[in-house]
C-alpha cells in the first residue's frame, strides 16, 4: 500500500477517519518539512475545498492541511498549524 499525504489528507476532510498507520504516515511528513523548512522553496497548494474543509483560509499548502488533520486526529498542547503557520511566514513561502 502507497501513503500519500494529498489522499489522506483529501479522506480525511471528506470522513474525519484515518487509521494509526495513516496518521503516523502524516506525522513523519509534517515532521520533514518541519526539519527541512529551509531548503524548501515552494509549497504545492490544497484546493481550496479541501482547505475550507479543515478550518484554514484558501490557498493554504497541502503541509498545512496535513498539520490541520493531525491537530484534528492528535491534539497536543502545541498546534502544529500554527507551528507551520509561523515557520512558512518566517522564510516568506507564503502560504
Amino acid at each position: 500500500m502507497t501513503l500519500e499525504l494529498t489522499g489522506l489528507v483529501e479522506d480525511f476532510a471528506a470522513t474525519r477517519l484515518l487509521s494509526k498507520i495513516e496518521l503516523d504516515f502524516l506525522e513523519i511528513e509534517l515532521w520533514e518539512t518541519l526539519q527541512h523548512i529551509g531548503e524548501i522553496t515552494s509549497l504545492s497548494i490544497a484546493p481550496g475545498n479541501i482547505a475550507k474543509e479543515l478550518g484554514l483560509q484558501g490557498g493554504s499548502s497541502w503541509s498545512l492541511c496535513c498539520a490541520a488533520v493531525l491537530d484534528a486526529a492528535r491534539p497536543q498542547k502545541e498546534s502544529r498549524t500554527d507551528q507551520l503557520s509561523k515557520l512558512i511566514k518566517e522564510y516568506s513561502l507564503n502560504d
